[in-house]
């Protein structure tokens, strides 16, 4: 019988689980995530702080009609940019998102920062191989990406995973079932990797 995705998934993570204590493997019989809002116990929007970059923030205030100032971080009336691939920040105020509204929703869900649609899932990618994490290789990535989801498992220079953040409780869903984890799986490595380019597999 040959081996299918989450078959080589669950392999791989086997080698590599025991460097990752916050992550488990998601795989079709995975609870999917619900996110509890009001009962959670981690509150994301009080925990983290989230960065974004631009074509992040040019959609906040587009498709939400505010301006960078009431949604950033800011230092002298100009947003605090700081040297990473995503430079700004979301706002805090009082230990909590500016954009966080009262009854613990969001805000702007329809235009929200990348990390708040990625968490508290991602993807990691492994050498086929020596199990070592590759991070550099986008084109590697991309091709790994087509192969795991088109099946074509040879050509796959690297082995995707799709995990989740341990800590998160929101778990608590049906089972994903194989069309919806791939999708998942699909988004989930466009939104972490891509950045807004064309051709990442759907």
């Amino acid at each position: 019988m040959s081996e299918d995705m989450p078959g080589i998934a669950a392999r791989t993570w086997a080698q590599v689980a025991d460097r990752f204590p916050n992550y488990d493997l998601v795989t079709p019989e995975t609870p999917s995530f619900v996110c509890l809002t009001g009962e959670c116990p981690v509150h994301c929007c009080k925990r983290f702080s989230v960065s974004l970059g631009e074509r992040e923030r040019d959609r906040l205030a587009a498709v939400h009609g505010i301006a960078p100032g009431e949604f950033l971080e800011m230092v002298d009336g100009e947003p605090l940019a700081m040297p990473l691939a995503q430079p700004f920040l979301l706002a805090r105020r009082e230990g909590r998102c500016v954009l966080l509204r009262d009854d613990l929703l969001c805000g702007v869900h329809q235009g929200r920062p990348d990390a708040c649609r990625l968490y508290p899932h991602f993807v990691l990618f492994f050498e086929r191989e020596t199990a070592r994490p590759n991070h550099a290789d986008t084109e590697g990535m991309r091709a790994a990406m087509h192969a795991a989801l088109t099946g074509e498992f040879d050509a796959m220079p690297y082995v995707p995973l799709l995990v989740r953040h341990r800590e998160c409780p929101g778990f608590v869903g049906p089972a994903y079932g194989e069309r919806d984890w791939r999708a998942l799986f699909a988004e989930t490595a466009r939104l972490q990797y891509a950045d807004g380019a064309p051709g990442w597999p759907e």
